[in-house]
């Protein structure tokens, strides 16, 4: 990740590492996303990705991060801090 890792109240230090390969991921995939409006409480909808980004989003950060969560365990409207809690319990 460029830059430095700003640590949120709540969070570990995996579940940083899982919020900045969902920045990261999340940034690559849909580039016209403000930086600095990704944060914990937002959905990657809130955000403008479409349901492609997502899956694309998902899909990568797990493959980084060397885990599988199944599907079943994602739920629509999913805010990105439940998301990297989530994918956090895998690691």
């Amino acid at each position: 990740m460029n830059g430095p890792t700003e640590s949120l109240p709540g969070t570990d230090s995996a579940e940083e590492r899982v919020l900045a390969v969902l920045r990261r991921t999340t940034l690559e995939i849909v580039p016209e996303v403000e930086p600095a409006s990704f944060t914990p409480e937002r959905t990657l909808s809130d955000l403008g990705c479409n349901s492609i980004d997502r899956a694309e989003i998902v899909t990568l950060t797990m493959e980084e991060l060397d885990i599988a969560v199944p599907v079943h365990e994602f739920h629509q409207g999913m805010d990105i801090g439940t998301l990297a809690a989530l994918m956090r319990k895998r690691l």
